[in-house]
Protein backbone atom coordinates (compact mmCIF):
# COMPACT_ATOMS: atom_id res chain seq x y z
CA UNK A 1 0.00 0.00 0.00
CA UNK A 2 1.11 3.48 -0.02
CA UNK A 3 4.10 4.56 1.76
CA UNK A 4 5.47 7.69 2.05
CA UNK A 5 8.84 7.01 2.97
CA UNK A 6 11.85 10.01 3.87
CA UNK A 7 14.62 10.54 5.65
CA UNK A 8 15.61 13.82 7.98
CA UNK A 9 19.17 14.89 8.72
CA UNK A 10 20.75 17.42 10.67
CA UNK A 11 24.20 18.95 9.71
CA UNK A 12 25.40 21.07 11.81
CA UNK A 13 28.11 24.30 11.39
CA UNK A 14 29.78 27.67 12.94
CA UNK A 15 27.64 29.61 10.56
CA UNK A 16 29.40 32.71 9.19
CA UNK A 17 26.25 34.31 7.95
CA UNK A 18 25.23 34.44 12.33
CA UNK A 19 28.70 35.22 13.92
CA UNK A 20 29.87 32.21 13.52
CA UNK A 21 26.93 30.65 15.99
CA UNK A 22 26.88 27.00 16.17
CA UNK A 23 23.90 26.20 13.56
CA UNK A 24 22.06 23.31 12.52
CA UNK A 25 20.67 22.94 9.10
CA UNK A 26 17.94 20.55 8.09
CA UNK A 27 17.53 18.52 4.82
CA UNK A 28 16.03 15.81 3.60
CA UNK A 29 15.76 12.76 1.56
CA UNK A 30 12.96 11.29 -0.06
CA UNK A 31 11.90 8.51 -1.62
CA UNK A 32 9.18 7.98 -4.48
CA UNK A 33 5.82 6.20 -3.60
CA UNK A 34 5.40 3.84 -6.66
CA UNK A 35 9.74 4.02 -8.21
CA UNK A 36 11.90 4.13 -4.16
CA UNK A 37 14.12 6.43 -6.63
CA UNK A 38 15.57 8.84 -4.06
CA UNK A 39 15.70 12.35 -4.18
CA UNK A 40 16.95 15.33 -2.45
CA UNK A 41 15.54 18.42 -0.44
CA UNK A 42 17.72 20.89 -0.02
CA UNK A 43 17.25 23.73 3.08
CA UNK A 44 16.90 26.90 0.73
CA UNK A 45 13.46 27.42 0.71
CA UNK A 46 13.57 30.80 1.73
CA UNK A 47 15.84 31.75 -1.06
CA UNK A 48 14.10 34.49 -3.74
CA UNK A 49 15.02 34.07 -6.76
CA UNK A 50 15.81 37.00 -8.99
CA UNK A 51 13.12 38.47 -11.56
CA UNK A 52 14.59 37.33 -15.19
CA UNK A 53 13.66 39.58 -18.17
CA UNK A 54 13.66 37.68 -21.42
CA UNK A 55 13.26 40.71 -23.18
CA UNK A 56 16.61 40.83 -24.65
CA UNK A 57 16.86 37.57 -25.49
CA UNK A 58 13.49 37.67 -27.49
CA UNK A 59 14.70 40.62 -29.38
CA UNK A 60 17.60 38.43 -30.42
CA UNK A 61 15.92 35.73 -31.43
CA UNK A 62 13.19 37.96 -33.21
CA UNK A 63 16.53 39.01 -35.59
CA UNK A 64 17.08 35.56 -36.60
CA UNK A 65 15.25 33.13 -38.74
CA UNK A 66 12.38 31.43 -36.92
CA UNK A 67 10.74 28.63 -38.75
CA UNK A 68 7.66 28.79 -36.49
CA UNK A 69 6.68 32.08 -37.16
CA UNK A 70 3.87 33.25 -39.41
CA UNK A 71 5.79 33.21 -43.41
CA UNK A 72 8.38 30.74 -42.66
CA UNK A 73 6.07 27.33 -41.51
CA UNK A 74 4.67 26.79 -44.54
CA UNK A 75 8.10 26.80 -46.55
CA UNK A 76 10.68 25.90 -43.68
CA UNK A 77 9.13 22.91 -41.66
CA UNK A 78 9.00 19.65 -42.77
CA UNK A 79 5.95 17.65 -44.31
CA UNK A 80 4.78 14.45 -42.78
CA UNK A 81 4.38 11.60 -46.16
CA UNK A 82 1.15 11.63 -48.30
CA UNK A 83 0.21 8.45 -47.03
CA UNK A 84 0.47 9.07 -43.43
CA UNK A 85 -1.09 12.56 -44.03
CA UNK A 86 -2.14 13.65 -46.93
CA UNK A 87 -2.69 17.31 -46.04
CA UNK A 88 1.63 17.43 -44.84
CA UNK A 89 0.41 18.76 -41.43
CA UNK A 90 -2.54 18.53 -38.56
CA UNK A 91 -3.90 21.84 -36.89
CA UNK A 92 -6.21 22.07 -34.32
CA UNK A 93 -7.11 25.93 -33.31
CA UNK A 94 -3.70 27.93 -34.18
CA UNK A 95 -1.82 24.92 -33.04
CA UNK A 96 0.07 23.10 -36.28
CA UNK A 97 1.82 19.72 -35.78
CA UNK A 98 5.02 19.31 -38.26
CA UNK A 99 7.42 16.57 -38.47
CA UNK A 100 10.93 17.20 -36.24
CA UNK A 101 13.58 18.09 -38.80
CA UNK A 102 16.07 15.90 -36.08
CA UNK A 103 14.08 13.46 -35.11
CA UNK A 104 15.16 11.06 -32.09
CA UNK A 105 12.74 8.89 -32.18
CA UNK A 106 10.75 6.99 -35.35
CA UNK A 107 7.97 8.99 -35.04
CA UNK A 108 8.86 12.28 -33.84
CA UNK A 109 6.43 15.68 -34.31
CA UNK A 110 6.74 19.42 -33.35
CA UNK A 111 3.26 21.02 -32.51
CA UNK A 112 3.77 24.94 -33.28
CA UNK A 113 1.32 26.13 -30.16
CA UNK A 114 0.51 29.14 -31.72
CA UNK A 115 1.71 32.46 -34.30
CA UNK A 116 3.51 34.22 -31.87
CA UNK A 117 6.83 34.10 -31.79
CA UNK A 118 6.51 34.62 -27.35
CA UNK A 119 4.54 34.03 -24.81
CA UNK A 120 4.98 35.59 -21.56
CA UNK A 121 3.94 33.23 -19.12
CA UNK A 122 0.96 35.30 -17.65
CA UNK A 123 0.04 35.16 -21.04
CA UNK A 124 -0.16 31.31 -21.66
CA UNK A 125 -4.07 30.56 -22.14
CA UNK A 126 -6.68 27.72 -21.52
CA UNK A 127 -6.95 27.58 -25.46
CA UNK A 128 -3.06 27.55 -26.32
CA UNK A 129 -2.32 24.87 -24.08
CA UNK A 130 -5.74 23.15 -25.06
CA UNK A 131 -5.49 23.33 -28.73
CA UNK A 132 -1.69 22.27 -28.87
CA UNK A 133 -2.34 19.40 -26.94
CA UNK A 134 -5.26 18.11 -28.88
CA UNK A 135 -3.04 18.22 -32.24
CA UNK A 136 -0.43 16.42 -30.30
CA UNK A 137 -2.65 13.42 -29.39
CA UNK A 138 -4.35 13.52 -32.89
CA UNK A 139 -0.73 12.49 -33.93
CA UNK A 140 -0.15 9.89 -31.75
CA UNK A 141 -3.41 8.53 -32.67
CA UNK A 142 -2.26 8.73 -36.68
CA UNK A 143 0.73 7.61 -35.92
CA UNK A 144 -0.41 4.28 -34.40
CA UNK A 145 -3.01 3.66 -36.87
CA UNK A 146 -0.52 4.23 -39.71
CA UNK A 147 2.37 2.10 -38.57
CA UNK A 148 0.34 -0.15 -34.95
CA UNK A 149 3.75 -2.01 -34.53
CA UNK A 150 6.33 0.36 -34.13
CA UNK A 151 4.03 3.94 -33.07
CA UNK A 152 2.93 2.16 -29.56
CA UNK A 153 3.85 4.53 -26.59
CA UNK A 154 3.70 7.81 -26.75
CA UNK A 155 4.54 10.99 -24.83
CA UNK A 156 3.85 14.93 -24.93
CA UNK A 157 6.39 17.53 -23.54
CA UNK A 158 6.87 20.89 -23.25
CA UNK A 159 10.40 22.53 -22.73
CA UNK A 160 9.35 26.45 -22.16
CA UNK A 161 12.18 29.14 -22.40
CA UNK A 162 15.87 28.18 -23.07
CA UNK A 163 16.50 27.30 -19.34
CA UNK A 164 14.08 24.08 -19.71
CA UNK A 165 17.07 22.47 -22.85
CA UNK A 166 14.52 24.43 -24.98
CA UNK A 167 16.33 25.84 -27.81
CA UNK A 168 13.69 27.47 -30.05
CA UNK A 169 12.10 30.56 -28.14
CA UNK A 170 8.74 30.26 -30.45
CA UNK A 171 6.38 28.27 -28.62
CA UNK A 172 5.83 24.29 -29.31
CA UNK A 173 5.20 20.75 -27.90
CA UNK A 174 7.60 17.99 -28.26
CA UNK A 175 5.85 14.90 -29.57
CA UNK A 176 6.86 11.22 -29.50
CA UNK A 177 5.50 7.68 -30.80
CA UNK A 178 8.29 4.66 -31.04
CA UNK A 179 8.05 0.76 -29.66
CA UNK A 180 9.10 1.35 -26.38
CA UNK A 181 8.48 3.92 -23.69
CA UNK A 182 11.07 6.43 -22.25
CA UNK A 183 13.31 5.34 -19.37
CA UNK A 184 11.39 7.14 -16.74
CA UNK A 185 7.90 6.34 -18.49
CA UNK A 186 8.77 2.64 -18.23
CA UNK A 187 8.72 3.14 -14.93
CA UNK A 188 6.15 4.40 -14.23
CA UNK A 189 4.11 1.97 -16.20
CA UNK A 190 5.91 -1.12 -14.93
CA UNK A 191 6.12 -0.45 -11.46
CA UNK A 192 2.05 0.86 -12.01
CA UNK A 193 1.44 -2.82 -12.88
CA UNK A 194 3.71 -4.43 -9.87
CA UNK A 195 1.59 -2.40 -7.87
CA UNK A 196 -1.75 -3.99 -9.19
CA UNK A 197 0.10 -7.75 -8.85
CA UNK A 198 1.27 -7.56 -5.10
CA UNK A 199 -1.79 -5.42 -3.68
CA UNK A 200 -5.07 -5.93 -6.26
CA UNK A 201 -5.48 -1.91 -6.22
CA UNK A 202 -4.33 0.89 -8.55
CA UNK A 203 -1.42 2.56 -7.38
CA UNK A 204 -2.87 6.20 -8.94
CA UNK A 205 -6.10 6.05 -7.17
CA UNK A 206 -4.67 4.71 -3.83
CA UNK A 207 -2.53 7.73 -3.82
CA UNK A 208 -5.09 10.06 -4.99
CA UNK A 209 -7.20 8.72 -2.10
CA UNK A 210 -4.14 9.10 0.46
CA UNK A 211 -3.73 12.12 -0.64
CA UNK A 212 -7.14 13.57 -0.43
CA UNK A 213 -7.31 12.34 3.42
CA UNK A 214 -3.95 13.72 4.38
CA UNK A 215 -4.30 17.53 2.45
CA UNK A 216 -1.21 18.31 2.69
CA UNK A 217 -0.30 17.95 -0.82
CA UNK A 218 -3.10 18.03 -2.10
CA UNK A 219 -4.17 21.12 -4.43
CA UNK A 220 -7.73 20.40 -6.01
CA UNK A 221 -9.30 18.97 -8.64
CA UNK A 222 -9.95 20.90 -12.30
CA UNK A 223 -13.00 18.81 -13.76
CA UNK A 224 -11.41 15.17 -14.31
CA UNK A 225 -7.90 15.76 -13.04
CA UNK A 226 -6.26 15.76 -9.71
CA UNK A 227 -3.85 17.80 -8.80
CA UNK A 228 -0.80 17.33 -6.40
CA UNK A 229 2.45 18.75 -5.22
CA UNK A 230 4.33 15.83 -5.93
CA UNK A 231 5.81 14.07 -2.18
CA UNK A 232 9.00 12.98 -4.20
CA UNK A 233 10.24 15.74 -6.28
CA UNK A 234 12.14 15.50 -9.54
CA UNK A 235 13.11 18.99 -9.73
CA UNK A 236 12.19 22.69 -8.89
CA UNK A 237 8.11 22.89 -7.85
CA UNK A 238 7.31 19.42 -8.84
CA UNK A 239 3.64 18.81 -9.18
CA UNK A 240 1.61 15.90 -10.49
CA UNK A 241 -1.69 15.80 -11.88
CA UNK A 242 -3.81 12.41 -12.13
CA UNK A 243 -6.34 11.64 -15.22
CA UNK A 244 -8.35 8.75 -13.48
CA UNK A 245 -9.20 5.63 -15.28
CA UNK A 246 -7.15 7.22 -18.42
CA UNK A 247 -4.47 5.29 -19.62
CA UNK A 248 -4.04 5.56 -23.06
CA UNK A 249 -4.29 8.51 -26.14
CA UNK A 250 -7.72 6.99 -27.30
CA UNK A 251 -8.88 7.11 -23.43
CA UNK A 252 -8.60 11.31 -23.18
CA UNK A 253 -10.93 12.97 -24.36
CA UNK A 254 -11.74 17.21 -25.00
CA UNK A 255 -13.35 17.57 -21.73
CA UNK A 256 -9.75 15.77 -20.01
CA UNK A 257 -7.33 18.28 -22.27
CA UNK A 258 -9.88 21.12 -21.27
CA UNK A 259 -9.15 20.56 -17.54
CA UNK A 260 -5.55 19.34 -17.57
CA UNK A 261 -5.25 22.77 -19.45
CA UNK A 262 -6.74 25.13 -16.63
CA UNK A 263 -4.90 22.90 -14.12
CA UNK A 264 -1.26 24.14 -15.85
CA UNK A 265 -2.35 27.70 -16.58
CA UNK A 266 -3.13 28.15 -12.77
CA UNK A 267 0.35 26.08 -11.94
CA UNK A 268 1.89 28.14 -14.81
CA UNK A 269 1.19 31.47 -13.03
CA UNK A 270 2.15 30.47 -9.59
CA UNK A 271 6.21 29.75 -11.19
CA UNK A 272 5.44 33.39 -12.54
CA UNK A 273 4.50 34.29 -9.22
CA UNK A 274 7.90 32.49 -8.02
CA UNK A 275 9.65 34.42 -10.50
CA UNK A 276 10.39 30.57 -11.92
CA UNK A 277 11.50 31.73 -15.67
CA UNK A 278 10.92 28.41 -17.32
CA UNK A 279 9.53 24.66 -17.14
CA UNK A 280 9.45 21.40 -17.88
CA UNK A 281 5.86 19.36 -18.83
CA UNK A 282 4.79 15.72 -20.29
CA UNK A 283 1.79 13.61 -20.70
CA UNK A 284 2.49 10.22 -19.93
CA UNK A 285 -0.03 7.68 -21.50
CA UNK A 286 0.54 3.96 -21.83
CA UNK A 287 -1.19 1.15 -23.30
CA UNK A 288 -4.58 -0.92 -22.60
CA UNK A 289 -2.63 -3.79 -21.37
CA UNK A 290 -0.79 -2.06 -19.29
CA UNK A 291 -3.12 -2.77 -16.37
CA UNK A 292 -2.65 -0.77 -13.54
CA UNK A 293 -1.73 3.08 -14.99
CA UNK A 294 -3.21 5.89 -15.22
CA UNK A 295 -2.80 8.84 -17.41
CA UNK A 296 -0.49 11.57 -15.58
CA UNK A 297 0.96 14.91 -16.52
CA UNK A 298 4.05 16.23 -14.83
CA UNK A 299 5.12 19.73 -14.82
CA UNK A 300 8.43 21.10 -12.54
CA UNK A 301 10.25 24.49 -12.93
CA UNK A 302 13.66 25.60 -13.98
CA UNK A 303 15.57 28.33 -13.45
CA UNK A 304 19.18 29.32 -13.20
CA UNK A 305 21.45 30.30 -9.68
CA UNK A 306 23.54 32.96 -11.95
CA UNK A 307 21.82 34.67 -14.90
CA UNK A 308 23.32 33.22 -18.24
CA UNK A 309 25.78 31.00 -15.92
CA UNK A 310 24.72 28.51 -14.25
CA UNK A 311 21.45 25.85 -14.22
CA UNK A 312 20.09 24.06 -11.57
CA UNK A 313 20.69 20.70 -13.39
CA UNK A 314 23.89 19.72 -11.51
CA UNK A 315 26.24 16.51 -10.54
CA UNK A 316 23.25 14.94 -9.24
CA UNK A 317 20.62 14.63 -11.70
CA UNK A 318 23.75 14.01 -14.63
CA UNK A 319 26.12 11.59 -13.12
CA UNK A 320 23.55 9.97 -10.18
CA UNK A 321 19.83 10.31 -11.66
CA UNK A 322 19.30 11.65 -8.40
CA UNK A 323 17.35 14.89 -8.54
CA UNK A 324 17.37 17.83 -5.92
CA UNK A 325 15.27 20.53 -5.28
CA UNK A 326 14.77 23.27 -2.92
CA UNK A 327 11.03 23.29 -2.14
CA UNK A 328 9.24 21.26 0.40
CA UNK A 329 6.13 20.17 -1.07
CA UNK A 330 3.66 20.84 1.75
CA UNK A 331 5.06 24.16 2.10
CA UNK A 332 4.52 24.79 -1.65
CA UNK A 333 1.18 23.20 -1.45
CA UNK A 334 -0.14 25.34 1.16
CA UNK A 335 0.66 28.59 -1.06
CA UNK A 336 -0.50 26.51 -4.54
CA UNK A 337 -4.06 25.69 -3.17
CA UNK A 338 -5.03 29.59 -3.26
CA UNK A 339 -4.68 29.26 -6.94
CA UNK A 340 -6.16 26.16 -7.64
CA UNK A 341 -9.31 27.60 -4.82
CA UNK A 342 -9.83 30.33 -8.14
Amino acid sequence: MIRLQKIVNETKFHNPLKGFALTTIINEMRFDPLTGQRVRIMPMRNHKLPRHDWTPFVEESQKRFCPFCPGHLEKATPRFPDDMIPSGRLKAGQSVVVPNLTPYEIYAAVAVMCPDHYIAMDSISQEMIMDSFRAALEFLKVAEAYDPRRARYGSISWNYMPYSGGSIIHPHLQILSGPEPCRYDAELISHSAAYLNQYGRNFWADLLEYELDKGERYLGRVGNTHWLATFAPRALCDITAILPNRATVADIEDQDLRDMAAGLQKVIRYYDQLNIASFNATLYTARSEDNGFWATVRIVGRYTIFPLVGSDYSHLQVLHDEPWTLHVPEEMAAELKEHFKQ
